[in-house]
């Protein structure tokens, strides 16, 4: 599934209760979603404006598609 929002994977989100890139966010993402439990809910809280504000765990299923995450663990 390719990103069917504008991102940019050096903008900085709030993403577990810190500060840091969507690059980093999604794999972050990655690694922690292996070892949650089912009730958990990741989101990756962007600055006010950008669309969505919202990432939810589709949208970082999406960013996981992209090469830049093809060979990372």
């Amino acid at each position: 599934m390719i990103p069917t929002f504008d991102y940019d994977l050096e903008e900085m989100v709030s993403f577990e209760g810190h500060d840091i890139s969507l690059k980093d966010a999604v794999t972050r993402y990655r690694q922690d979603k292996a070892h949650a439990d089912p009730s958990t809910v990741f989101t990756a809280v962007r600055d006010p404006g950008k669309m969505p504000q919202v990432l939810e765990a589709e949208h970082l299923e999406a960013l996981l598609a992209l090469p830049e995450f093809a060979n990372a663990d």
